[in-house]
């Protein structure tokens, strides 16, 4: 994507540590801001590549830089393939390393630390954690701007798979009492990467040992039910890609099916899923904002890949000069409840979620959707929203 004269790095260098003000004392990127104007994009990628993979700071990262994501995020790749090892942590006891300090809200003394993530990851022996931080990093990369797809492939040529953590010496009953929580969100990057490109992943790993660790998890009586469901779910689910399966087998029970009975019935699973949904929120709440506050400062989608990437309506000092009502023959005021309306309804569908509107005839649930699909610039795509009036309900498409 070509930068215009709109993405000012100095600018968006500022808002980014606006909205993270924990860095804004390091003293790394003060030197960066001090430069203002001259302050050139090498500066800042080198500046800011390490910063993405720690979990705090990889969406608002990606959502302020996304002009430059891909090169920021081949910056990161380059830098994780120097890692001697990303297969496995040190057992030297001696190299004392607090992982929880690190993300949780820093002090200024700390900023070099947080900044340096590779670094710190490597000093302390610990390749396999910052491995899996990159593939956290990766997948929320991937699923917010699906077009950097090739950059992370890159990685994953010469990184082991996400749940390298299941394929070594340690017993899947060992991993789950003492590293469960490390084991689920293993499961769910991986799954993540899965969705976003189930033909690709499918076939570049060796999924085979997932069928031991669901054999292993279903007869496994932990304490914590809640994880164990979690981790079983996201087993099941990637399984069904992989095998290219319904997950009605998940259901089934063990008079119906000779492998064991994954103890899912509809509630259980609805609440593995509802969890999952949880996990996502936070990519999906950066995207919709991106729809809600438009990348530009015009506000407008001059380009279909604007919108495919997922910039925001026009103005809405234009809304009513560019409403067609040549159509309708009536004139649409734009009240606060309207202009509400629109941005909830743009939200769910950049999310692909499916909408229902509900009111009397004549409220202009009509025009309101015509409107929609203008500023998209097509109507098929809105063809999950649903419009219900008068005890009747029709499908917009």
């Amino acid at each position: 994507m070509a930068i215009d004269g709109s993405f000012r790095i100095e600018y968006e260098l500022e808002r980014f540590l606006r909205r993270c003000p924990k860095l804004a004392a390091a003293p790394e990127l003060v030197k960066l801001v001090k430069k203002g104007k001259s302050l050139t994009e090498e500066e800042l990628i080198d500046g800011v590549a390490e910063l993405l993979l720690h979990p705090r700071y990889t969406i608002p990262l990606v959502g302020c830089f996304r002009p430059i994501a891909r090169k920021i995020v081949d910056r990161a790749v380059a830098l994780l393939r120097l890692v001697p090892d990303l297969t496995s942590n040190s057992s030297d006891l001696m190299l004392e390393f607090d992982e929880g300090r690190l993300f949780t809200d820093t002090e200024s003394s700390e900023c070099e630390e947080v900044i340096c993530v590779i670094n710190v990851y490597v000093k302390h022996e610990r390749g396999l954690k910052l491995h899996e931080l990159a593939c956290l990093a990766f997948s929320r990369t991937l699923d917010l701007l699906p077009y950097l797809s090739g950059s992370i492939r890159n990685y994953f040529s010469f990184a082991p798979p996400p749940f390298k953590r299941i394929t070594g010496k340690e017993s899947v009953s060992h991993l789950l009492m003492q590293e469960g929580v490390h084991l689920l969100d293993a499961m769910r990057v991986s799954y993540r990467l899965l969705l976003a490109e189930p033909e690709f992943f499918s076939r570049l790993w060796d999924w085979s040992c997932f069928l031991d660790l669901l054999h292993e998890i279903t007869s496994f009586n932990g304490e914590n039910t809640e994880l164990l469901m979690d981790i079983r779910w996201c087993v099941v689910q990637i399984l069904t890609i992989v095998l290219k399966m319904s997950d009605r087998f998940a259901r089934k029970k063990k008079s119906d099916m000779t492998a064991p009975d994954f103890g899912f019935d509809d509630e259980v699973a609805f609440a593995c899923l509802l969890r999952w949904k949880e996990f996502l929120q936070d990519v999906s709440l950066e995207k919709a904002g991106w729809y809600l506050e438009p990348f530009r400062e015009s506000g407008s989608c001059s380009s279909e890949e604007d919108i495919n990437l997922g910039l925001g309506p026009s103005n809405w000092s234009d809304m009513e000069a560019t409403w067609d009502m040549s159509k309708s023959g009536r004139p649409f005021v734009v009240t606060s409840a309207v202009k509400k309306s629109f941005e909830m309804v743009w939200l769910a569908v950049s999310q692909r979620w499916p909408v229902l509107l509900y009111g009397p005839a004549g409220a202009g649930k009509t025009a309101l959707i015509s409107k929609l699909a203008h500023a998209q610039g097509s109507q098929g795509m809105l063809s999950s929203i649903y419009i219900y009036s008068e005890s009747v309900l029709y499908n917009f498409a």
